[in-house]
């Protein structure tokens, strides 16, 4: 498979590098990024440098198209990856909600969206959970302040982050809500709403909390099904905003694409 990379940050580097060293069957077709001076560094330690195009022209020569370079960029992709009919990854799943318009239009162009598990465990379960009644779902993520700098949400508010000494709530609400205020920092809730109840139901907590140096997200869902309660502590990656299970849960969807055997729903 031909795989398109937008973006070179942590998420796009790690993926390239797992192709250029044959841990995923993929071949990197072309990539794209804001920074083409940064990218170019990094390019050329590659053993099979893949060439650095726009975003038209990274669309038409892969088979499929990774966004890793942010919610902003998300509507951009998706139209270019599916007027070809190009099928989209999506780590900046938050920027999906309440964007029918997006899934419509890869309907109607043939194309699918895939969303990898990112920085969250047990988004099979909880889809298995959500095929029979669900009562709710309810997510807690705790935050080193460091990783929470720079949220809209926080600007719009005059929150100082750095005065905080002990875990504080600094929002409630929906994944709607908060990937609007956090767009770079909480594209885990937008996985866990669509997957399991929806972006409107799922009610999110976010706490700022000082004496923590990992993210950690807490899902509980009750149901039909029973109960289940998950919590994962992800290791930042170089990027504080990005766990390291982000990028990894990507390669592991890569392998499975093309996989003989699947394991989960």
């Amino acid at each position: 498979m031909k795989l398109g990379v937008v973006g070179l940050g942590v998420i796009g580097r790690s993926i390239v590098k797992a192709a250029d060293e044959n841990e995923i069957p993929v071949t990197i077709s072309a990539v794209t990024s804001r920074t083409k001076d940064k990218a170019g560094a990094f390019l050329d330690s590659l053993k099979k440098k893949p060439p650095f195009m726009d975003l038209a022209g990274v669309a038409k020569v892969s088979d499929m198209v990774l966004e890793a370079s942010g919610g902003s960029t998300v509507e951009a992709i998706c139209r270019k990856s599916f007027e070809r009919g190009k099928d989209v990854i999506l780590n900046s799943v938050g920027a999906l909600l309440e964007r029918d318009d997006l899934i419509e239009l890869a309907e109607r162009s043939n194309a699918r969206i895939y969303v990898p598990s990112g920085a969250i465990i047990g988004l099979d379960g909880l889809k298995g959970a959500a095929v029979g009644e669900m009562e709710s779902v309810t997510m807690t993520t705790r935050k080193p302040p460091e990783s929470l700098k720079g949220a809209p949400f926080i600007e719009e508010n005059g929150i100082d982050i750095e005065s905080i000494r002990e875990p504080t709530v600094i929002f409630e609400g929906s994944p709607i809500e908060a990937c609007k205020g956090f767009p770079a920092n909480i594209n885990v809730s937008a996985a866990v709403s669509l997957a399991g109840i929806g972006p409107h139901r799922t009610r999110l907590r976010i706490m700022c909390d000082p004496t923590v140096d990992r993210n950690i997200h807490e899902v509980e869902a009750v149901g039909e099904f029973g109960r289940s309660f998950f919590r994962i502590e992800n290791v930042p990656s170089e990027n504080q905003r990005t766990g390291i299970l982000t990028y990894l849960s990507t390669i592991a969807f890569l392998r499975q694409h093309s996989a003989t055997l699947v394991v989960g729903t």
